[in-house]
């Protein structure tokens, strides 16, 4: 027996459970720096659509951390995990909670950008809003 096969649980679904957890997770991620991305863009350059298009995806997000919270929960109520794994799922719970607000951060954006846009007074050259964003998104994607 190696020590490889000693890395796993017992039990393969609690393996397949936290796999799958892990990959909504990062799918989550993906969605919302591509959000904050799109948020900063409309913001800067009046986009009208992209702004409307990040809002309406605000939606997705809310619901996708509701299922990541809903199958962490099953997976505490089932398996009762203890340690490392029980850290594990506690860390995913958080950074959902934490990706969803920013993601709703993103949506503030693109409602303020869809309004200026409408106003007329769309923040073109804001050199600052793009350091900002450039620097937030890079530390979204290195998180």
């Amino acid at each position: 027996m190696s020590i490889d096969n000693l890395t796993g649980h017992i039990s393969q679904r609690f393996d397949d459970e936290l796999d799958a957890v892990k990959g909504q997770l990062t799918a989550m991620g993906g969605i919302v720096e591509q959000q904050l991305g799109d948020a900063i863009s409309a913001l800067l350059n009046a986009d009208l659509p992209l702004a409307e298009k990040v809002v309406k995806k605000d939606k997705s997000i809310n619901k996708l951390e509701v299922a990541i919270d809903e199958d962490c929960a099953l997976i505490l109520a089932r398996r009762q995990p203890a340690a490392r794994d029980l850290r594990f799922v506690l860390a995913i719970i958080k950074t959902t909670t934490d990706l969803e607000r920013i993601g709703d951060e993103a949506d503030k954006m693109a409602t303020q950008a869809i309004n200026l846009s409408e106003e007329g007074k769309a923040p073109h050259g804001y050199v600052e809003i793009r350091h900002i964003g450039e620097h937030v998104a890079r530390m979204l994607s290195e998180a």
